[in-house]
């Protein structure tokens, strides 16, 4: 019968890793250099949002590709359809002490006992949001990633 082999790494029993976590990390960064950059590249213009082709009212696009010279724009579509603000159905006082921050026991555990006794609070901006545009979005139409990146720049002139 044959010798079995150990299954080495040809590298005469020298190991170029200092531990497990080393050997998988750059096993890691070899599929991540060989695969996810070269699979980025290729859906990189897939997803690229572009301002020209965002139509965030109806059937009108945006006139200009800088988002900072919409906010005219913006102005505008907003007076023309108050349902458009993406602020629309949140609280005009997003920083007050009356609502204060919401908090929870049940959701982050604590690091050093690992328990919920602590709890956690998001703070007051987290509870106001100006996306309501964002939550109204569809995601199926072909201008889904030309409008998404016009209504992230209406919300965050309004954040």
């Amino acid at each position: 019968m044959a010798p079995q082999n150990g299954g080495g790494g040809g590298h005469g029993g020298k190991d170029d890793y200092k531990d497990a976590k080393d050997f998988l990390d750059k096993i890691g960064q070899q599929v991540h250099d060989e695969i996810v950059k070269k699979d980025a590249k290729t859906y990189k213009e897939a997803l690229t949002g572009q301002l020209s082709f965002a139509s965030i009212f109806g059937e009108e696009t945006v006139s200009s590709l800088d988002p900072c010279d919409l906010e005219s724009e913006y102005t505008k579509l907003i007076e023309a359809n108050i349902k458009r603000h993406p602020c629309d159905k949140r609280s005009p006082v997003r920083f007050s002490d009356e609502y204060g921050g919401q908090c929870t026991f049940n959701r982050i555990k604590d690091n050093e006992t690992h328990d919920n006794k602590c709890g956690a609070c998001a703070p007051y901006r987290r509870l106001h949001l100006c996306d309501y545009n964002l939550e109204k979005m569809g995601t199926t139409k072909s201008k889904a990633r030309h409008n998404l990146l016009a209504e992230v720049c209406l919300a965050a002139k309004y954040e």
